[in-house]
């Protein structure tokens, strides 16, 4: 198992690293050629994707992932077909409403009203490449999934390049490439999946319903959850204007070393955690309890170390302008690793299917957010937002942890038998 184990998270970490940390590897670029209030415009956007990421996608492609475990008497491609079809109507319906925010109501962010609706287009696009690299991650195709990624990732990379440089796009050729790259990456993902014969040009209403009891109650969680995220520097933007966003959102970025991180260990254990959970027997959910203890100093360890390295080379990773973004990113790094074991409670609501009480438990940490972060904000300044964003990750993680405890019973009472079992099988 350990074996299999470390092959899966290197090549998920490797990959992760590419992906996922597409804005970290920008950084040195864009803080040198964007003054702050332009990059101010990026961050703004990409807060409006992660808000769209509630209603666009529908969270369908976790649907396809679980349910590739449960494929015993069902129609699988068929499945997988409905949910591309949803996905891209879920995605449509963001869009629209957004554009209709946009141009209907005030709201401080200072983007173009086509940058709302491009917003959805980049987070549903994102879903349908979710499915199917969360199908290859489900039957075990640890390097096809990683590839994807990677292709996206360099996608991504180029075409912001090619923006912001050779069109001389700006701060908006930074919106555009990565919206472009999204749109190709999904057209390549849904190619692969009727090339593979993983999905069918069909859909059931059986298939629908269960896709739509699977998403809609992950609405609420993902507004939530984006909320959670995103009430800081919405805050920011809204008090201290675009330049003080742009600052503020370079922390943030830095930060996104521990949930790159989180994320990579989370794909490459998500099997294996769900494979325990359904074997029966006490020892299998001590295996899950002691692994999420365990992580707990590690990602806590990490978190320091990378700031103590930021803080030695700092100057090599970002423009004088933004200067001031690496003593603010010590909380965002200690709020990504409280993120990281968050992210172990959350898979034991997904294992169970029973979403809704994950909703319930963001739903109460997303009003934390949005009354603290500005009156942290106002109050500190960027130091306020950045204390109100780890405050609110180690609500959101104890609020889901308590609930978790009523919905999926796990014996974390016994810390160290479940350690003790843990080194016992990872030494098989």
């Amino acid at each position: 198992m350990k074996s299999r184990f470390l092959r899966a998270g290197a090549i998920y970490g490797v990959a992760n690293v590419v992906s996922a940390g597409v804005p970290f590897f920008l950084l040195p670029v864009l803080t040198r050629a964007l003054s702050p209030a332009d990059y101010g415009m990026v961050i703004n956007f990409f807060l409006l994707v992660t808000l769209s990421t509630s209603l666009a996608g529908l969270s369908v492609h976790g649907a396809v992932s679980v349910n590739w475990f449960k494929r015993d008497g069902i129609d699988f491609p068929r499945l997988v077909g409905t949910a591309l079809a949803l996905a891209t109507a879920s995605t449509l319906i963001c869009g629209v409403l957004l554009l209709g925010c946009a141009l209907g109501l005030k709201l401080p962010l200072d983007l173009p009203p086509r940058f709302w609706f491009l917003a959805a287009v980049n987070a549903g696009a994102t879903v349908i490449v979710g499915i199917r690299g969360a199908l290859w991650q489900s039957q075990g195709a640890v390097v096809r999934a990683a590839a994807l990624q990677i292709v996206a990732a360099v996608l991504n990379v180029g075409l912001s390049l090619v923006c912001v440089f050779a069109l001389s796009l700006g701060g908006e050729g930074r919106i555009y490439g990565s919206v472009v790259s999204a749109v190709l990456c999904a057209t390549l993902a849904s190619w692969l999946l009727f090339a593979n014969a993983d999905a069918r040009w069909t859909a059931g209403q059986g298939d629908l319903r269960k896709l739509l009891r699977f998403g809609v109650p992950l609405v609420p969680y993902a507004l939530a959850s984006a909320l959670i995220g995103t009430a800081d520097r919405f805050s920011i933007s809204s008090l201290l204007g675009r330049e003080a966003v742009g600052i503020y959102g370079t922390a943030a970025q830095i930060g996104m070393a521990m949930t790159i991180l989180g994320d990579a260990l989370v794909k490459a254990g998500s099997p294996w955690m769900f494979g325990q959970m359904s074997a029966a027997g006490t020892k299998s959910r001590l295996r899950v309890v002691g692994a999420t203890y365990a992580l707990v100093p590690i990602w806590l360890l990490t978190a320091l170390v990378l700031w103590l390295l930021l803080k030695a080379s700092g100057s090599l990773l970002l423009g004088a302008q933004y200067a001031g973004a690496i003593d603010l990113s010590i909380w965002f790094l200690v709020g990504g690793a409280v993120s990281a074991v968050y992210f172990n409670i959350a898979g034991l609501f997904f294992f169970t299917s029973k979403t809704e009480w994950l909703s319930l438990a963001s739903l109460g940490t997303a009003v934390v957010a949005v009354v603290l972060a500005p009156a942290l904000a106002r109050t500190y300044g960027l130091t306020g937002g950045a204390l109100a964003f780890l405050t609110v990750q180690l609500c959101a993680l104890l609020l889901s942890w308590l609930l978790s405890v009523w919905i999926q019973p796990m014996p974390w009472h016994r810390p160290v038998l479940a350690l003790r079992v843990l080194r016992g099988s990872w030494s098989e």
